[in-house]
C-alpha cells in the first residue's frame, strides 16, 4: 500500500501562523488513517503570506487549517482505495 505524503511547512512564518495545530491534528488521526500517510516536514514553499502551508500528495493547501488538511487527506484516502 502506497502511503500519501503529507508535508507540513516548518518555516518561521508558517510556525507563527499555526502549523502546530495542524501537526497535532495529524498526530491525533485515527490509527487506520495515520498508518496510510507519511507525515513529515519541509522547508518554506515560498508562499509565506499564504501560510500555514501543507502539501498533501501533490496538492499544496494554503492558509491551511486542521479541518482543511484532514478533509483533503480523507479525500485522498478515498481515491487510493
Amino acid at each position: 500500500m502506497t502511503k500519501i505524503p503529507v508535508k507540513v511547512c516548518a518555516g518561521t512564518s508558517c510556525h507563527l501562523m499555526g502549523n502546530q495545530e495542524i501537526i497535532e491534528a495529524l498526530e491525533n488521526m485515527p490509527d487506520q488513517d495515520l498508518s496510510r500517510i507519511e507525515m513529515g516536514y519541509t522547508s518554506c514553499f515560498g508562499a509565506c503570506e499564504k501560510g500555514p502551508c501543507v502539501l498533501v500528495g501533490d496538492k499544496i493547501i494554503y492558509k491551511a487549517t486542521p479541518e482543511k488538511v484532514l478533509q483533503v487527506i480523507k479525500e485522498e484516502l478515498k481515491s487510493e482505495k
